[in-house]
């Protein structure tokens, strides 16, 4: 039989040019010159037909040997795409038979024929083989994506049993999490704290209550800016393999503190006396109102510091410093530096007996004796921290089984403010602005034309919230104009501007409209997002206390919940906002 010629190709050239190399070193060839000396260049002989004969059956062999391994490198992926694993086991049965053509043949010419169809069988076994593995790789994508969509799904389940929610118990509220059926089941409480000094800003989440010492502890995940902090706490291993893990974002708009005048600080001179009644310090005529000293009392204990007490770690110490006795000239009172408050100053034994400071082992001041005055530096200055800063954010449960399966158990939103609630706003006429943040959970969902699920995502996201609130219509002497009857404790607003943690596109925006109950300075209505009627719930934050001239403010704040469903998603967060105009 004979094939048709076919152009030797590159496989084959190199096998011909092997070849050829081991038959000159056989023959004792080298590298020199072909010529007689001279400069000429080296010509190349042509092949023998010996030479040709083995280069191509040489390609023909390994062309076989590359389909044989592709089909086996999907063999274990072949019911993925059954139709293209045979047509690869067919182009391997083709290149068997060529290459055992090419293996028999007795010239060149019939070998080159049948090396060129096992070529060719190869290049359409890999190819049929990319097929499988294609098809193995988007199945392996379909399941990833399937446990996504569940795992999706489940917090999807966990923000509708949250937008259920009549009574929320929210993290450091008066409630807080844990009793009576709220997140953390048994006994425990979650209390949330947040402090600023000018290193930065500190949140700490505490379980009250819990047994276990490693079970007490959120760490500090993530720190995103902008006031967002992450914190997680993870349990052992149950006998099943599963592992809880609870998460808590909080959002807060706490600044730092300020460098106020030390006898400028409330409270710091309720105990201050003058250590020289004869001097008129400030110059005002009467030396009696001049405050020079601050006695220290009891409950100051953590605003005292001073090199001079001090204890080695782990133990108990107690310090005495001598005091002046008048009786003794020689005797003067003991005065060591330090601060109070973070003022520099100069504490001194002032009293009728020695004075004495205690502390435990973890160099803590825990009782100080009778007699202590602290002088400040001419100029010192005390930092008064934030006390008007908002916080919200959310909670989360979550169980990831020994399969890495993640189900979402539980999610609570919270909101709350460290001023006090404004209560009844009865008296509070007009409207005010309030512009803000949003923090919490959602599931962002892609479907098929059919409107089937095809892909689900979830995460954490933030938002910016803005709010006309419409109090009371009153009768008033302040030229408040007329407002319309159906808008007389109503309250208003959008949060837009959703930014996804997984980076998903959107164009999400939650309406927000409700009433204000004045009795308690709620607020409580509909979120639409687009698909459903989710829900929300605030409170008023900051004094409604009417001034000298007979004005109420409005409150200074507001902080609430929320939930909205979407054409595609759905979210569950919380907010808060202060007031933007006077």
């Amino acid at each position: 039989m004979r094939f048709r010629e076919k152009p030797v190709n590159r496989l084959y050239a190199f096998a011909l040019a092997a070849v050829f190399a081991v038959a000159l070193a056989g023959c004792g060839g080298g590298g020199g010159s072909a010529g007689n000396g001279d400069d000429d260049a080296m010509t190349t002989p042509e092949p023998t037909e010996t030479q040709k004969l083995a280069a191509a059956k040489t390609a023909a062999m390994t062309a076989y040997e590359a389909a044989k391994t592709a089909l086996a490198a999907v063999m274990d992926d072949a019911s993925h795409d059954m139709d293209s694993y045979g047509k690869a086991e067919e182009a391997l049965g083709e290149a068997k038979a060529a290459n055992a053509v090419a293996q028999a043949a007795t010239t060149s010419a019939a070998a080159e024929d049948a090396q060129a169809i096992v070529e060719a069988a190869r290049d359409n076994a890999v190819m049929y083989a990319g097929m499988v593995t294609a098809a193995a790789t988007k199945a392996a994508e379909r399941v990833g994506q399937e446990a996504k969509n569940k795992e999706a799904g489940t917090k999807e389940t966990a923000i509708a049993a949250e937008a259920a929610q009549t009574t929320d118990a929210g993290l450091g509220g008066d409630a807080g999490l844990g009793a009576d059926g709220v997140p953390g089941g048994g006994d425990d409480t979650y209390s949330l704290s947040i402090s600023r000094d000018r290193m930065g800003t500190k949140v700490t989440v505490t379980v009250e209550g819990a047994t276990d010492a490693d079970d007490e502890k959120f760490m500090q995940a993530m720190d995103l800016g902008g006031g967002l902090t992450m914190h997680t706490r993870a349990m052992a291993a149950d006998d099943d393999g599963n592992v809880m893990e609870e998460v808590v974002m909080v959002r807060t708009d706490i600044e730092a503190p300020t460098a106020v005048a030390f006898a400028m600080v409330a409270g710091q001179a309720l105990n201050a006396r003058d250590l020289d009644a004869t001097e008129d310090a400030d110059g005002d005529g009467n030396a009696a109102n001049d405050f020079t000293a601050l006695t220290i009392a009891a409950g100051n204990l953590p605003k005292i510091m001073s090199p001079a007490f001090a204890a080695a770690t782990g133990d108990t110490v107690t310090h005495t410093f001598d005091f002046d006795d008048p009786e003794t000239d020689e005797d003067e009172a003991d005065e060591v530096a330090g601060t109070y408050n973070g003022a520099m100053g100069t504490y001194r034994c002032d009293g009728d007996v020695d004075c004495t400071v205690t502390l435990d082992g973890d160099g803590e001041v825990t009782a100080i004796g009778a007699g202590w005055v602290f002088t400040p530096d001419e100029g010192a200055t005390s930092d008064v921290p934030d006390a008007d800063h908002l916080h919200y954010g959310f909670w989360l449960k979550k169980t990831t089984d020994a399969d890495g399966a993640v189900t979402y158990n539980e999610v609570e939103t919270f909101a709350g403010s460290s001023v006090a609630a404004s209560g009844d706003v009865t008296a509070v006429s007009g409207s005010a602005t309030y512009e803000g943040g949003a923090v919490g959970v959602y599931v962002k969902n892609v479907y098929k034309p059919d409107r089937t699920l095809d892909m689900a995502t979830s995460g954490h996201f933030t938002a910016d919230v803005s709010l006309t609130a419409t109090f009371d219509q009153l009768d008033n002497a302040a030229g408040i104009g007329t407002i319309a009857p159906s808008l007389l404790n109503t309250v208003s607003g959008t949060i837009g501007n959703f930014m996804l943690s997984g980076g998903e596109e959107n164009e999400w925006s939650v309406a927000l409209q409700g009433a204000i109950t004045p009795g308690d300075g709620t607020a409580s209505g509909t979120a639409k997002g687009g698909e459903g009627d989710g829900s929300f719930s605030a409170t008023f934050h900051g004094s409604v206390t009417a001034a000298a001239d007979g004005t109420v403010p409005r409150p200074g704040s507001v902080v609430g919940e929320f939930n909205a469903g979407f054409t595609d998603g759905s979210v569950a967060g919380a907010f808060g906002a202060r007031k933007t105009d006077d």
